[in-house]
């Protein structure tokens, strides 16, 4: 046999398999699915937002090119998408083995007038946490006797900015460095006040703080959910495949609750950030542009409570939509120092979604009453061309989505996506009118976490709309506003639009129910 030529720089051909991370061969063939679909979907979007463009130009009408505003937008979002989504990182579920001796860890419990049985059940599950050299501090903003009569029971810390006559500046980042300064722990677990946590919750994330720069780790959220999770409160697109990616690219977001942190890495960061209304999404974007890394760890270890009514929904997707727009518009990924390109992407994409919600959708939605009650449309005598490259751009998302997003309900996401326009539009603008400097008001969430009375005017811009495209035809028809062939074209968009929004009024409307093991009346009583 001949001398292999390799051995003539003093090498030989290592014989070992390539080295293949956790689940990549089995999640291989949905990888490429996905990364075929989500090509061709930008390919043909292109494609159609092309033509819809040249057709808004040549007749020179202001709905067209709104509506084209809206169209180039949306697949903003599905490059975004298709760029970085498909590609996922997992971790196996034991995690890394945590280093000898164990890093000291101090878990910080924020609570602020939460319901004394909620903070119990939580306090209770800290408790119950497997691990060898941990501390335990509770932070009451709200200043209860009942807390603090609790936490000396378990042998926890307590601690309370009203008692130490001090003022709750910058609510939870706030209470947060409270704790930070009068504690001393390697690493830092915050759980909120109503997520009870998972004994090996520590043994199974801390061995990631072996890898010098990892400054947090972020575990999976989980809720106690109505069945069929009306709301989609479990987000799974979010928790199981955009922060699955998120790890892939060094953008995962932390969350504020299930995460631990390492203190050197705040420490450099001067603390919690708290230009934003809450810490987690920030404090996770400023580390990463620091060089620092975070891991997400796609595991459920602690599990808490979720708005229950619409009500609850809106205070708190509203608080999230601030939040990330206000990074849009006044620190925006795109000029952030010490991003690279693909993370970047990675933040951006949960703007972009929030701008969709709020301004994408409610244009889509108004394009066909403005057409009934006009009468015009860039596409009437180009209906055939609008069929078959809408529809052949539709089904390549549909596909796209599929294997993006296996088996996550993304239709479901859609839907709420698309419903919850008014909260993600008052984010969007309320936004602009909070820059650097000015800080939107904290509103603390599950004050009420048993609470089903619904309000019904938070139903009304939906009411309204369905109203108006169950309607708008036959006024169209009968007064002659439009052609008949131009209504009956349009009323498949009012038919989605429709579709589209049922589902959350349905759930508003709708007595939420619970199956015993996930009824947090049981789970907290």
């Amino acid at each position: 046999m001949g001398r292999n030529p390799l051995s003539f720089f003093g090498a030989e051909p290592s014989r070992r398999p390539p080295r293949r991370r956790y689940l990549e061969v089995k999640d291989r063939p949905r990888r490429l699915l996905a990364q075929s679909f989500s090509l061709l979907t930008v390919l043909l979007g292109a494609a159609y937002v092309y033509w819809v463009g040249r057709l808004a130009l040549i007749q020179r009408d202001w709905q067209g090119m709104l509506f084209w505003a809206a169209e180039v937008l949306a697949l903003l979002l599905m490059l975004l998408l298709a760029c970085d989504t498909w590609r996922l990182r997992f971790h196996r579920p034991r995690g890394l083995k945590s280093s000898s001796p164990a890093l000291p860890v101090d878990i910080f419990i924020p609570c602020c007038r939460e319901p004394l049985e909620v903070v119990m059940a939580t306090l209770r599950g800290v408790k119950a946490i497997q691990y060898p050299a941990m501390e335990v501090y509770v932070l009451d903003d709200g200043g209860s006797s009942q807390v603090a009569g609790l936490a000396d029971s378990l042998g926890f810390h307590y601690l309370s900015r009203p008692l130490a006559g001090l003022p709750q500046d910058n609510a939870k980042s706030g209470n947060l460095n409270f704790g930070l300064d009068r504690s001393r722990g390697d690493l830092i677990l915050v759980l909120d006040a109503d997520q009870v946590p998972a004994p090996d919750i520590l043994t199974r994330m801390a061995g990631f703080f072996r890898i010098p720069q990892v400054a947090y780790v972020q575990s999976k959220q989980a809720f106690f959910l109505p069945q069929g999770d009306p709301f989609y409160n479990g987000d799974k697109i979010f928790y199981e495949v955009l922060q699955v990616g998120n790890d892939q690219a060094n953008a995962v977001i932390s969350c504020g609750s299930g995460v631990i942190y390492r203190r050197r890495a705040l420490e450099d960061l001067g603390g919690f950030a708290t230009w934003n209304i809450v810490e987690d999404f920030t404090t996770s974007y400023e580390l990463v542009s620091r060089g620092w890394k975070g891991i997400y760890f796609p595991y459920a270890l602690s599990r808490g409570l979720a708005p229950a009514t619409l009500a609850g929904v809106y205070r708190q997707r509203f608080q999230w939509g601030l939040d990330a727009m206000r990074l849009f518009f006044w620190d925006n990924p795109l000029w952030k120092k010490g991003l690279t390109w693909r993370r970047r992407v990675r933040f951006l994409i949960i703007m972009v979604s929030y701008l969709a919600s709020g301004l994408v959708f409610p244009i889509f939605y108004l394009i066909p009453l403005l057409v009934y009650w006009g009468g015009g449309s860039i596409l009437l005598g180009h209906e055939t061309g609008y069929w078959l490259l809408r529809g052949a751009y539709l089904v390549s998302t549909v596909l796209m989505f599929r294997f993006l997003f296996y088996r996550k309900d993304a239709l479901k996401q859609f839907k709420i996506l698309g419903s919850l326009f008014p909260v993600y539009g008052a984010a969007t603008l309320a936004a602009l009118f909070y820059p650097p400097g000015r800080k939107p008001r904290y509103l603390v969430n599950n004050l009420y976490p048993f609470a089903i009375r619904e309000r019904s005017w938070y139903l009304a811009p939906h009411l309204t709309l369905m109203g108006l495209h169950l309607t708008m035809p036959f006024l169209s028809l009968g007064l002659g506003w439009a052609m008949p062939r131009l209504v009956a074209f349009n009323s498949i968009f009012s038919a989605l639009t429709i579709w589209i929004l049922s589902d959350l009024v349905l759930a508003a409307l709708s007595k939420p129910r619970w199956a015993p093991a996930m009824d947090p009346k049981v789970a907290y009583g």
